[in-house]
């Protein structure tokens, strides 16, 4: 499986506390480079446009001062001049987008991850900038509407309505040295084109053995998540990933036995994204507001519905583990050894056990020979001297046919022909196996389309089943699992 590469995006609320801490090497021991397109003013006065202007809008929540991308670097950058990396990285962005950034260069403690923090304005510097002071208090209603008088913001108790704002005399009312902020920060395709942008450029540094791609969302692969600083979810995230590792390992098993990619992601599709979406929805209606604004996916990682995902992956992994049974049983396996080397082998066998039984019957006639001669039968034979001459022969052949199997031995790494031969009678029951299981995979090949349509019209079937079994009873299901873990 390629790496994929890891870059984060996150929003700052305090912008000058961020800064300091990104840039000072009395918080970073491991701080290697500081690049800033801009000066220091602009980002004291970018924080307090931005303070300002959310105090105008009456706006719930908190005031986003800016935004930060953190970028991994692969190993290979640490040989590289990280000054120049760090400005050739805060450059791209800055001619990309038009905003001005601030960006430090780190390592993690255990000197593993070398990365890139760069802190970037949503807004545009204006060349031009001006600072309009308030003459007198300035009131704004709630949807940040400036009106001309105090009553207009009042309740009928006479107290400031929630979400009305006084801006006091001599204060900052406006502060144009910033154009507004650029919208295509806050779209969910700007953190995908900054993914594409940073890994082609982090690419470009590698070599092709060692680059990255980014990761897709709608592959095979179900991404980890990183655990944070003191997450107080840390541990079940941690048990989160080891599920997502064990799907990915068993997607990568199911590639390697050819596996086509639209199989797997019916799977993953059915027996994962669609019940992790399904339970969000019933979150959404059970739950209301315990956990929203957040996707069904983000509940499913590090919510309360974390069990009921690690069950869905842990089904979906045995599902795909019997299509990659189908597969499997197609491939031919690998002999033991070499079709060739076995043949060979085998003729030197079976000439080893010719000679070996040439051999025995030469001993057997030197001995009946001997015996003749000790029975004193030689007379028989043609007298003894002839028999001597047959011993004398006979043995000249043993010496040969003994130098031969030596020979063969040898050959053979063997060190007796009994073990030669229990040798190859276990090699032949392994090439006989062997041509039983390429006989079947032949079988299976031929039966393949087949068999994975069945399969894959069984997964559908079952998981369709599944929804409708619990759209009567799931959500009771669900109010009951609610009530034993909040």
């Amino acid at each position: 499986m390629a790496r994929n590469s890891f870059i984060q995006i996150s929003k700052l609320g305090n912008l000058k506390g961020r800064i300091d801490y990104i840039t000072n090497p009395k918080r970073q021991e491991n701080l290697y480079a500081v690049y800033n397109t801009t000066d220091d003013t602009f980002w004291h006065d970018l924080a307090g446009c931005n303070r300002l202007e959310f105090k105008k809008s009456g706006s719930a929540g908190k005031c986003i001062e800016s935004r930060e991308l953190i970028i991994a670097l692969p190993e290979p950058f640490c040989n590289i001049d990280k000054q120049r990396v760090l400005k050739d990285f805060t450059e791209l962005f800055r001619k990309t987008y038009g905003v001005n950034c601030i960006a430090a260069m780190h390592h993690n403690k255990t000197k593993t991850n070398l990365h890139i923090h760069l802190i970037f304005s949503e807004r545009e510097e204006l060349k031009n900038g001006i600072k309009k002071i308030s003459t007198r208090n300035m009131f704004y209603d709630e949807t940040g509407k400036h009106v001309r008088t105090k009553k207009e913001i009042l309740d009928d108790n006479g107290n400031v309505r929630k979400g009305c704002n006084i801006i006091r005399k001599g204060q900052v009312y406006e502060y144009n040295r910033f154009s507004k902020k650029k919208v295509e920060f806050k779209a969910r395709s700007f953190l995908k084109g900054v993914k594409s942008l940073y890994t082609e450029h982090i690419n470009s540094f590698l070599n092709d053995k060692d680059k990255l791609q980014v990761f897709n969302n709608k592959d095979v692969y179900l991404p980890t998540k990183k655990i944070g600083k003191n997450n107080p979810k840390a541990e079940q995230i941690r048990k989160n990933n080891q599920v997502r590792m064990k799907w990915n390992s068993t997607v990568d098993e199911a590639l390697f036995y050819q596996v086509p990619k639209k199989h797997i992601r019916t799977i993953k599709e059915e027996n994962i994204l669609k019940n992790v979406n399904k339970f969000g929805k019933t979150e959404t209606k059970t739950v209301g507001g315990l956990r929203k604004n957040k996707s069904s996916r983000e509940s499913a990682g590090v919510g309360i519905f974390a069990g009921v995902f690690e069950k869905t992956v842990e089904m979906a992994c045995d599902c795909l583990k019997g299509l990659i049974r189908i597969f499997r049983g197609a491939i031919a396996p690998k002999p033991p050894q070499p079709v060739k080397e076995y043949k060979q082998y085998a003729k030197m066998v079976d000439e080893l056990l010719e000679n070996h039984r040439a051999l025995n019957r030469v001993h057997m006639a030197i001995r009946e020979a001997k015996d003749q001669i000790d029975r004193k039968e030689y007379r028989m034979f043609g007298g003894k001297k002839k028999l001597k001459d047959e011993i004398s022969q006979l043995e000249k052949r043993e010496k040969t046919a003994r130098s031969l199997e030596n020979r063969l031995l040898k050959k053979l790494n063997g060190d007796s022909v009994d073990g030669v031969i229990r040798k190859f009678n276990r090699m032949r029951m392994e090439m006989d196996a062997y041509k039983d299981s390429v006989d079947r995979a032949e079988d299976a090949k031929e039966m393949l389309d087949e068999n994975v349509r069945e399969y894959m019209e069984n997964v559908q079937e079952k998981a369709s089943a599944r929804e409708k079994s619990k759209d009567g009873r799931e959500e009771k299901k669900y109010n009951l699992y609610c009530k034993r873990i909040m």
